[in-house]
């Protein structure tokens, strides 16, 4: 929705994108001397959650750690402060759109990725998780995150082929008290590793399972564990069943289904160890001119799907689709962490059951 130029702050507000739960995002421009001006996406949070101390911390955590991150796979976040008691976060713009807009155009279409391209786009995100898994210099310590979010609403790519991670609200720092507390659980359950969904301590092979549903979703065409609600989704994840790529992408070459199997194996001792090694995993598998090849097709899809509502997001304010950018209502996290653990508990059974009833234990 494009509105009248809106002055907030040194900022020069152009177009609405879409309102999430908690604030506005915009299409903005900062401009300067002798003409100069640059794009930039703003998140405007509403003065309601601004004045409470849980949500504006939230705010400041996504801002101070996402403003030390610099990667080409990383949205870059600019600036964050408030104009007349209404808090901001500036981020990068990105010409494209985001995965999930472009899977459900494919899906809309009858179509779905091509291996090479979910291929691409898992090295990518790999680089991304590496970067942040090794370590990233917070508050003079250097301190390994977890992303603990990686879903395809999170993940952009522009109209020039580049892929980007999006998102560090809900970011494990492993020194950020009050924020990480073990047994809380944030994140949306379909793409949660079974340890993340027990409330269990994290480490980076977390997000390696997290980007293996999201890679079996972009082949298949369809989510891996989400199911009509949360307690059937839980279910699935801890049962860890991942179907034949055969029957979804019948083209792939039969080791990129071990390379998943791997990604997700339910206990982590059995992933790859990094995110570095997924990577690598992936790699063997392609030549240079169908690396080529697989980003110029995405760049295509990222142009076809796109508008600036899908291709700018960054936390839990942007949201213009609940597709897109929002978990769906089953997978929200409910303020009550004891349903989830009941929701954990009964999965739990019922995910034994069924693999007592396979055979499998």
């Amino acid at each position: 929705m494009t509105v009248t130029a809106l002055r907030f702050g040194k900022y020069a507000l152009t177009e609405r994108l879409g309102e999430g739960g908690m604030g506005t995002l915009y299409l903005g421009t900062i401009e300067g001397p002798n003409g100069f001006s640059k794009p930039c996406a703003v998140k405007r949070i509403r003065p309601a959650f601004v004045s409470e101390p849980a949500y504006r911390e939230m705010l400041a955590h996504e801002a101070r750690v996402a403003a030390q991150l610099s990667h080409p796979n990383i949205v870059q976040v600019f600036d964050f402060g408030e104009v007349d008691g209404e808090a901001y976060l500036t981020m990068e713009y990105v010409d494209g759109a985001s995965l999930a807009r472009v899977l459900r155009q494919a899906r809309d279409r009858g179509d779905h990725l091509g291996w090479t391209e979910a291929a691409v786009l898992g090295m990518a995100l790999c680089d991304a998780l590496d970067y942040i898994h090794s370590g990233v210099v917070i508050d003079g310590a250097r301190t390994p995150l977890v992303h603990r979010d990686v879903s395809p609403g999170n993940v952009l790519v522009s109209t020039h082929g580049a892929i980007k991670l999006t998102d560090f609200g809900i970011v494990k720092v492993t020194r950020a008290p009050g924020l990480t507390e073990s047994g809380v659980v944030k994140g949306k359950y379909g793409y949660m590793s079974p340890e993340q969904l027990k409330g269990q301590p994290l480490d980076g092979r977390s997000d390696v399972f997290a980007l293996g549903a999201v890679l079996w979703e972009v082949l298949a065409g369809r989510p891996l564990f989400q199911r009509p609600d949360v307690a059937a989704t839980i279910a699935a994840v801890i049962a860890g069943r991942v179907p034949r790529l055969t029957d979804f992408a019948p083209d792939a070459p039969a080791e990129l289904q071990g390379v998943l199997e791997r990604a997700l194996a339910p206990d982590r001792r059995q992933r790859f160890a990094t995110a570095r090694a997924l990577h690598d995993a992936l790699a063997t598998l392609m030549s240079t001119d169908e690396i080529a090849e697989a980003q110029r097709r995405l760049a295509r899809r990222a142009a076809s799907a796109g508008d600036p509502a899908a291709a700018l997001s960054s936390g839990p304010a942007a949201a213009t689709d609940p597709s897109l950018f929002a978990a769906m209502p089953e997978e929200e996290a409910p303020e009550d962490n004891a349903f989830v653990w009941a929701a954990v508990i009964s999965a739990v059974v019922v995910a034994g059951g069924l693999l007592w009833l396979m055979g499998v234990v």
